[in-house]
């Protein structure tokens, strides 16, 4: 039968890996036969992807998978200061009709998605490097004279490799020309360089969100450089997700239902990203209560049930929300919000056919065009 993954990432916003990378991958997935690219605030990756796809399903036929372009949207909910993110997929886009689509979907996102990739730096990057500075991580402001001067060395690093990537991807004449963003992904890449002392996989630990088998693993990092255990575990507390609590820099932020609005209005299939996310800092509840059910009365479309959650509430928060999609009559969606970077795979969690099929079967009205 199969399975659909329906939230995956490229290096054209915070992914590892490129299209052509990407395509490899799931073409050697064999059962991956429905999935969607769903880059944080850009389409850019799209255009490259569908001719990767092309040559591919040219050269071995038998190989034809079911490609569903997306987009995420990154949004803020004042009332609770959380992020929350909206995927809108696109399953009317196909080859040939992709030019036009794309363009009316431009049309209306395309403002958006220009201004969160030429600003992302500002928060992915720079207030990372001033809270890792503050803080001395790994002994950070002991070699540099000041948070400027790194900022500037890794951003010269990114703006270069962005160059070569849009041109790799042959972005010239596509009809989407999103910026590729500076994300907290130049941070891992260039952390050893900063600091010869520290590893990437500890920057990787001290920026992702924290969780119980993170903290256990950055704990033995520590034990294995000398450190006693209780030391270790201590300082794995503090540090774990240490580089997502930083001064919430100046950036203009789109609220949750303003973000689905703009969705409906490129006639997007609209599914609310991973609601269990952020469960420690916000019950269950009150997450549905001021964020979930909201967007259900405006006409939310589905719910990402599906998600590599934390194994300790993983199999509580999709019995949850798979609960709640079917009493609401919500499209159930799913994937691993892949990112290349080995913290997830293609098959982590699956999303099954009948449910794929939904949604690239869901009927969105014509009159609700731009």
């Amino acid at each position: 039968m199969g399975f659909a993954n329906f939230h995956i990432h490229t290096y054209f916003s915070d992914g590892m890996i490129g299209p052509s990378e990407l395509a490899e991958a799931i073409y050697n997935q064999p059962d991956l036969n429905y999935f969607s690219i769903t880059d944080h605030d850009t389409m850019s990756a799209i255009e490259p992807f569908f001719r990767i796809k092309e040559t591919y399903e040219t050269e071995a036929p038998q190989r034809i998978k079911h490609f569903v372009p997306g987009v995420e949207l990154s949004l803020s909910d004042d009332q609770t200061g959380l992020a929350v993110h909206l995927i809108g997929l696109f399953p009317n886009i196909t080859g040939e009709t992709r030019e036009e689509e794309l363009r009316k979907i431009d049309a209306v996102i395309g403002d958006f998605c220009i201004y969160r990739c030429r600003n992302r730096a500002i928060k992915d990057l720079d207030a990372r490097i001033m809270r890792a500075f503050e803080v001395n991580l790994d002994e950070l402001s002991d070699r540099y004279d000041s948070p400027e001067t790194i900022i500037r060395i890794l951003r010269k690093k990114a703006e270069e490799k962005n160059r070569s990537r849009f041109e790799n991807g042959n972005k010239g004449k596509d009809i989407i020309q999103h910026p590729i963003p500076i994300t907290y992904q130049t941070i891992i890449d260039h952390w050893e360089e900063l600091v010869p002392s520290s590893t990437r996989e500890k920057i990787m630990l001290y920026i992702l969100r924290p969780d119980q088998a993170r903290a256990e693993r950055l704990s033995q990092l520590y034990m294995a450089e000398g450190m006693s255990e209780s030391d270790a575990k201590e300082l794995s507390e503090v540090n774990q997700g240490i580089l997502l609590t930083f001064k919430k820099p100046v950036l203009k932020e789109l609220g949750v239902l303003e973000g689905l609005s703009l969705l409906q209005s490129a006639n997007a299939v609209t599914i609310l990203s991973h609601p269990a996310v952020d469960h420690k800092k916000i019950g269950y509840q009150d997450f549905d209560h001021h964020i979930l059910h909201p967007l259900i009365k405006h006409g939310l479309d589905g719910i990402e049930v599906f998600y590599p959650y934390d194994m300790t509430y993983r199999a509580e928060a999709i019995n949850r929300y798979g609960k709640i999609a079917e009493r609401r009559h919500l499209l159930i969606s799913g994937g691993t919000d892949f990112h290349g970077d080995g913290r997830t795979g293609l098959a982590d969690v699956k999303l099954n056919t009948k449910e794929a099929l939904r949604i690239i079967n869901h009927s969105k009205p014509v009159a609700s065009r731009p």
